[in-house]
């Protein structure tokens, strides 16, 4: 096997890992509804795979090596992908915290963090308990559970995404707001 050979594998698999986590990412901002960071993403996306799958068929019949390096990036690319999910943390989640004792001084460590919270009085299977909904973003889920758990070591809480929200606040700037301030400025929407 060549050097150039070497060298148009390892390009071909660092394509295909981009492709994978670009098209991760892209998934995310479309679902969040930011058509132009997902316009944009998919431009990158589809260039970066239609020279990589080409140039993967163009020579696979004489290095079946790049083959190899194409399904090998593909699989990187997810894992990669999921890891760049994850690292982003994009959207908002609601949280449920339900806490048997300590549901008052929770809502108000939660508030003076500045985070909005309501709270409702429940029945647990052993008593009154009160629940609390935090829709917060998602970086943000992990500093609100901290500071219940601070609180109350027993609490029980449950999390999913919020599909839309009309306000959510947050004592940090959006992490969707920062990574997409340079393609808002790119792409013009009306």
């Amino acid at each position: 096997m060549t050097t150039e050979v070497l060298f148009l594998g390892s390009m071909i698999f660092l394509a295909e890992v981009a492709v994978l986590t670009l098209g991760t990412v892209r998934t995310m901002v479309t679902v969040l509804g930011e058509s132009r960071a997902a316009f944009c993403l998919g431009c990158l996306e589809m260039l970066l795979w239609v020279f990589g799958t080409s140039t993967v068929m163009l020579k696979v019949g004489e290095e079946p090596f790049l083959g190899v390096c194409y399904a090998v990036g593909f699989a990187c690319g997810n894992v990669v992908g999921i890891i760049a999910e994850k690292k982003l943390a994009l959207g908002n989640v609601v949280v449920r915290i339900i806490s048997a004792w300590r549901g008052t001084e929770i809502a108000h460590a939660i508030r003076d963090a500045g985070f909005m919270i309501t709270t409702v009085a429940g029945e647990g299977s052993q008593g009154a308990v009160t629940v609390q909904f935090v829709v917060c973003k998602r970086k943000d889920m992990n500093q609100v559970l901290a500071i219940a758990r601070s609180l109350d070591h027993d609490l029980f809480y449950t999390f999913e995404t919020a599909g839309g929200a009309s306000e959510v606040h947050s004592p940090s700037e959006s992490r969707v707001s920062k990574v997409l301030r340079p393609i808002k400025r790119l792409v013009p929407i009306q």
